[in-house]
């Protein structure tokens, strides 16, 4: 398949996820400061700190499988040739792997505001999970600089 249209076709997943991610905020504060629910009463204060610390562990975890995926379509030695085929794969298996530990990361920022009865950290997750997409996004600049090995992933 052409590298253009698998390009194409990674963006609008991604498109999909990031628009997601997006309505989790929205949602967790129109739910918590709009409507005022308190689904699950009162839970104790750790319970959503800790979640929020996870969704947190999450983001810089995206970073980093993103990266360990991306390596696994590079040739080893800088000498030999990279495949193109080969590296779009693990492009695409490494942002959508990255995206959808993003993705988990914003539902859990909802929870965390369905929890704590507080809308702002929850938003404040989504937000950071957006952003970290936002800075992943889909590029086909990367990936030339990728094949020409002037970057690492």
């Amino acid at each position: 398949m052409d590298p253009i249209a698998r390009l194409r076709r990674l963006r609008a997943v991604c498109k999909v996820l990031a628009g997601f991610v997006l309505a989790y905020g929205i949602a967790g504060w129109f739910l918590v400061e709009g409507f005022q629910l308190h689904a699950f009463g009162k839970v104790p204060e750790a319970l959503p700190l800790s979640i929020t610390f996870l969704a947190a562990v999450l983001i810089l975890l995206a970073s980093r499988l993103r990266t360990a995926l991306l390596r696994s379509g590079l040739p080893s030695n800088r000498m030999i040739p990279t495949d193109l085929g080969n590296l779009m794969s693990a492009y695409q298996r490494a942002t959508l792997v990255s995206f959808a530990v993003l993705e988990l990361a914003a539902l859990m920022g909802l929870l965390v505001a369905l929890l704590s009865g507080s809308s702002f950290y929850g938003v404040v997750v989504c937000v950071a999970s957006f952003l970290s997409m936002l800075l992943r996004w889909p590029n086909a600049n990367e990936v030339a600089r990728l094949a020409r090995g002037r970057v690492s992933p």
